[in-house]
């Protein structure tokens, strides 16, 4: 094993190691969606009558199973150098999924995590009878920062032990230094200094985390309505303000039909949780369609979606006296007349409207 993945690999584990020695743990985050890019050196199997060097790139999509394991999909190229006299270069492109232990959460300033996986790749090499697909195995470590730059952007350190198992099999370690960058809505936190004067004496209180989970501007300490989506105004206790319309985008549906796509489903599993931790909350899921089609039809398919939305939210925790569904049908347009497919499209909603407890 060359000495710089050595170096590596001891780094991430020596970063684990700091991370450990870390305070006390923060409350838990909830997990998010992630995209990586990360570019690393390689040091491929001399047998390949390589240099002994190379560079690759991987691009992964993560996708939490639980606050601690995540399943990534990725796409890797690389190219192996062998220098003038070879003539030729080899490259090698593919495809992994990796399962990824994560030690501790996001708030962290340091989270080791370990990987190992399987995937496959099409090698062009010289001669050609290395050249054809061949299977992929990998393992390794690594340690992601606390999401940096307006809590965007984390930098990702790993090193990576790929098994070539072509032509008798040969080693590819690498080590890589990128970026990962969360496509959900972390926590905001930030810390609170608190100080009071007793007899000229100014004394300073501990710090404490000041966190607000679902984004909706009161801390997790003083929200009695936990779960609020995205959008609702609120007030001072965190709980939605009644008679406020907010449009539920990506609620979309077959056509002409009123079943829920899988997008529709994943926007209202982040709507549902408001429902349980605010039981007083009382809503319309009002649904509307464009201008094309009978009046009659209109309305029935536009009830029948509002009702499916209804229906949905009420296996996912919410209770029935909680959500009053009805179809509008083309009477409330935002567009009238229509003149483009977008327009018509915007008409064909579904929205949410707070009510009176």
């Amino acid at each position: 094993m060359s000495r710089l993945f050595r170096i590596g690999l001891a780094t991430c584990a020596a970063l684990a190691a700091a991370f450990q020695a870390l305070a006390d743990t923060p409350a838990p985050v909830p997990p998010y969606d992630y995209f990586a890019l990360i570019p690393a050196y390689v040091f491929p199997d001399r047998s390949l009558a390589t240099q002994g060097r190379g560079f690759a790139l991987t691009a992964l999509y993560g996708r939490p199973l639980t606050p601690h394991l995540a399943v990534e999909f990725n796409v890797n190229g690389a190219i192996f150098e062998t220098g003038p006299a070879s003539g030729t270069d080899f490259y090698q492109k593919g495809l992994s999924a990796d399962l990824v232990y994560s030690f501790g959460d996001t708030q962290r300033a340091l989270r080791p995590y370990a990987l190992a996986g399987i995937g496959g790749a099409y090698d062009d090499f010289y001669p050609n009878h290395l050249a054809g697909a061949t299977l992929l195995l990998d393992a390794g470590a690594g340690v992601v920062t606390r999401p940096l730059f307006g809590d965007r952007v984390a930098l990702r350190l790993e090193a990576r032990y790929v098994r070539d198992t072509r032509d008798g099999g040969h080693n590819e370690p690498r080590v890589g230094l990128g970026i990962e960058i969360p496509l959900g809505r972390p926590p905001l936190v930030r810390t609170v200094m608190t100080e009071r004067v007793v007899e000229r004496e100014v004394v300073r209180e501990v710090a404490r985390a000041w966190v607000d989970s679902d984004g909706d501007g009161v801390d997790d300490e003083h929200d009695l309505c936990p779960g609020t989506p995205p959008g609702v105004r609120v007030d001072a206790h965190g709980c939605a303000i009644p008679d406020q319309v907010i449009e539920l985008r990506g609620v979309t549906f077959e056509f002409n039909k009123a079943r829920l796509t899988p997008n529709a489903q994943a926007v209202l599993d982040g709507v549902a949780p408001a429902f349980i931790g605010q039981p007083s909350l009382r809503v319309e899921i009002g649904g509307h369609t464009d201008s094309v089609g009978s009046v009659d039809a209109n309305l029935k398919l536009s009830q029948q979606r509002a009702e499916a939305v209804r229906d949905y939210l009420i296996s996912r925790g919410a209770q029935p006296s909680q959500i009053i569904a009805r179809g509008y049908g083309k009477s409330r347009p935002e567009f009238s007349p229509e003149r483009s497919a977008e327009e018509r499209e915007r008409d064909r909603r579904v929205e949410l409207r707070t009510l009176e407890p």
